[in-house]
C-alpha cells in the first residue's frame, strides 16, 4: 500500500516541476505605462522678451547712428563734393585761365560785383582791360580805348542785362577755359592781361 501512495505523489511532484510557475501579477492584465501613451503637452506660452542686452543696444544705437549718419554722411558727401569742386575750380583758374592764384580772381570778382552794384563807375573802369571789346547784338563791335571813354559810355556798356548777369553769377559756378572766366551766358569775359585781371570783352 505504501508503494501505491508514493507513485501518485511522485507523479504530482513531476507535474509541478514541469509546469511553469505563474505569479499572481503575471496573470493580471499589464498596466499601461504612462510613457507608452503620448499625452499631449499643454502649449507653451511664449516667454516675455528680456530687456535688450547691452550689445543689442549698441548695435541698435549704431543702426540709428548709421541712419542719422546717413543724413550726416549725405551732408558730408555734399561737403566733400563741394570741396572737390572748389579745388578743381581753383586749379582751373590758375592752370587754365592763367591767374596767379585763385584768390587773385575771387578777390577781383567780389570787388567788381560790389562796384557795379553800388554804381561806382570809377571803380568798375579800373577793373577793365583796355582796349575793351564790346560786341553788339547786331554783330557789330567797337573798342573802348581807356577809362575815360568807358565811363562816358558806361550805361551803353554795363546795361541792365550785363549787370543782372554779373549780380546773379556765383563765384564758385563760373565757367573757366583758356580764354578766362565767363560771366553769365558770356555777357562778360574776364582774363589776365599784363598780369592783372580785368574785363576784356562785353557781349550785349
Amino acid at each position: 500500500m505504501k508503494n501505491k501512495r508514493t507513485i501518485p505523489l511522485v507523479a504530482a511532484m513531476l507535474m509541478a516541476i514541469s509546469t511553469p510557475a505563474y505569479a499572481a501579477s503575471d496573470l493580471t492584465v499589464p498596466a499601461v505605462k504612462e510613457a507608452t501613451v503620448a499625452t499631449p503637452s499643454a502649449p507653451q506660452v511664449p516667454s516675455t522678451p528680456a530687456a535688450p542686452s547691452a550689445s543689442y543696444n549698441s548695435s541698435s544705437n549704431s543702426n540709428s547712428g548709421s541712419s542719422s549718419s546717413n543724413g550726416s554722411s549725405s551732408s558730408n558727401s555734399s561737403s566733400s563734393a563741394a570741396s572737390s569742386s572748389e579745388s578743381n575750380l581753383n586749379n582751373r583758374l590758375v592752370n587754365v585761365a592763367g591767374f596767379s592764384t585763385a584768390k587773385q580772381f575771387t578777390g577781383y570778382f567780389a570787388n567788381l560785383k560790389r562796384a557795379v552794384a553800388n554804381g561806382n563807375m570809377d571803380a568798375v573802369a579800373k577793373r577793365v582791360s583796355y582796349p575793351l571789346v564790346v560786341n553788339r547784338a547786331d554783330g557789330t563791335r567797337r573798342s573802348i580805348l581807356n577809362e575815360k571813354q568807358f565811363m562816358k559810355e558806361y550805361s551803353s556798356i554795363m546795361t541792365s542785362k550785363v549787370r543782372s548777369a554779373l549780380s546773379a553769377q556765383n563765384v564758385n559756378d563760373v565757367f573757366v577755359n583758356y580764354r578766362g572766366v565767363r560771366v553769365g551766358e558770356g555777357e562778360l569775359w574776364i582774363g589776365v592781361v599784363g598780369g592783372k585781371p580785368g574785363i576784356y570783352a562785353v557781349n550785349l
